[in-house]
């Protein structure tokens, strides 16, 4: 389950490159990158939190 989280870390890496990247250039791009690096740290927190829990539950 951990390399869902990595993962979801690293389509928010992606998505803060390509929004500075066109930072005040193109502006429906930096908008669409940005819901993308929010519903990526939503999922990452959802998924982690889950995950916790899950754990704890076997314990």
């Amino acid at each position: 389950m951990k390399l869902v989280e990595v993962l979801w870390i690293g389509v928010a890496a992606i998505s803060t490159f390509h929004i500075y990247d066109a930072w005040g250039a193109d502006w429906n791009t930096t908008m669409r990158y940005s819901l993308f690096l929010g519903v990526a740290v939503f999922m990452y927190t959802l998924r982690r939190r889950s995950r916790i829990k899950h754990q704890q539950n076997n314990n």
